[in-house]
């Protein structure tokens, strides 16, 4: 019998009642991937039972034997099932679900927001530089275990990437010591599969953690679409559940350009530049520049617009909304900006700020939420 491939969940008669058909890689391939929605956040990598899904430079492919469980195609952010009919439709649930407060604002949810002065690192930018300071806090204090994050360090999970890894490709990270997260090198404007770090946290820990004698903590940074995987997952019926619940902090620094690799390359190339030869990056409100031999070279985000990461556009979620912390840069605003959305978030600023770790600024609160609701075109 051939089974066509639909969008539309049929149901199979057996003995003990109705089942629905479960979606598979190939249904992810046709309406995420070929589709450009995916985000490459690596959660069909990530879950994949048999090490089948791997992460390609620029999407994810079936490279080895599917088994048909359905759990790649139901942690994608980007697809709905039967308990889960997409973010943007159910904010005002979703919001509850997480939060357990309603949204009043375009940005989401938030407790409390703050303005904090920069912190120089010469391998983050701004917003990134403060995320490293408050993970390594929380490796001190031993509110986690681990830190999971997308940078240019060593990768973990080797088997599930299957491209060069070298340059200034996003690759999946950890660190376990406060040193090694301080010195992680960031600055992406490629992806890198940020929920594929949860799973090497695991497989790095699992001898205490699937005999159950040792929870593993982990606490997770990346771009707003990626944090989105984690929840779609946690909402899902897949049997991943568990990779998650390893999840205790989540942080998110607001949206930025993310570009393919392979299309970036061919720009670059034309310049002489590629991912291999820069040597750092500046991100601007509208251009990128690379340096490289010394010198800079800028290009305008329309320069770059063919080589834009078609995924990352269709999600409107500008400032990371369902995270406990996010963490940006906004245009009219001096400093780096913090919201809060949840009390164990307020309660780790607070204690950074009260023990000097962190500096507040003196900035206007109304003035931030205004500059907040116009990156939603939203102006009160």
């Amino acid at each position: 019998m051939v089974i066509a491939l639909t969008s539309e969940l049929r149901t199979w008669p057996t003995a003990y009642g109705p089942i629905t058909q479960r979606m598979i890689f190939a249904n992810l391939l046709r309406d995420v991937i070929r589709a450009g929605k995916c985000i490459y956040c690596g959660s069909c990598s990530a879950v994949c039972p048999t090490l089948a899904v791997q992460m390609l430079e620029d999407v994810p492919r079936l490279l080895g034997i599917c088994i048909k469980c359905g759990y790649c195609y139901y942690a994608c952010p980007e697809t709905i099932e039967e308990g889960f009919k997409g973010f943007d439709e159910y904010k005002e649930e979703i919001d509850k679900r997480i939060f357990k407060l309603s949204r009043k604002e375009p940005f989401g949810v938030y407790r409390k927001i703050y303005v904090l002065k920069s912190i120089e690192d010469e391998d983050a930018f701004r917003d990134e530089a403060i995320i490293k300071v408050i993970m390594s806090y929380g490796l001190k204090k031993g509110y986690w275990d681990v830190v999971g994050y997308a940078g240019r360090d060593k990768p973990v999970t080797d088997g599930l990437l299957n491209y060069k890894v070298s340059g200034w490709r996003g690759r999946p990270s950890i660190a376990f010591r406060e040193e090694d997260i301080l010195n992680a090198k960031l600055k992406l404007i490629t992806p890198g599969p940020t929920l594929l770090s949860v799973r090497g946290s695991v497989e790095e820990l699992r001898g205490g953690y699937f005999h159950g004698s040792d929870p593993i903590r982990v606490a997770v940074f990346g771009p707003p679409q990626h944090i989105r995987s984690i929840w779609k997952g946690r909402f899902s019926w897949a049997g991943h559940i568990k990779l998650l619940k390893t999840i205790v902090f989540i942080v998110s620094y607001f949206n930025r350009k993310f570009y393919l690799p392979s299309k970036l390359n061919v720009i670059l190339s034309k310049d002489g530049l590629s991912l291999d030869n820069i040597e750092d990056i500046r991100y601007s409100k509208d251009h990128i520049e690379f340096k490289s031999n010394g010198g800079w070279k800028r290009y305008s985000f329309d320069d770059l617009k063919e080589a834009e990461h078609p995924g990352y556009s269709n999600v409107k979620d500008f400032t990371g909304e369902y995270a406990d912390l996010s963490i940006g840069i906004l245009d009219d605003i001096e400093g780096v900006i913090i919201i809060a959305r949840t009390e164990e978030g307020v309660k780790i600023v607070d204690e950074m700020i009260s023990e000097g770790v962190l500096e507040v600024l003196d900035v206007d609160v109304n003035k931030v939420l205004d500059s907040l609701r116009r990156l939603y075109g939203d102006v009160k």
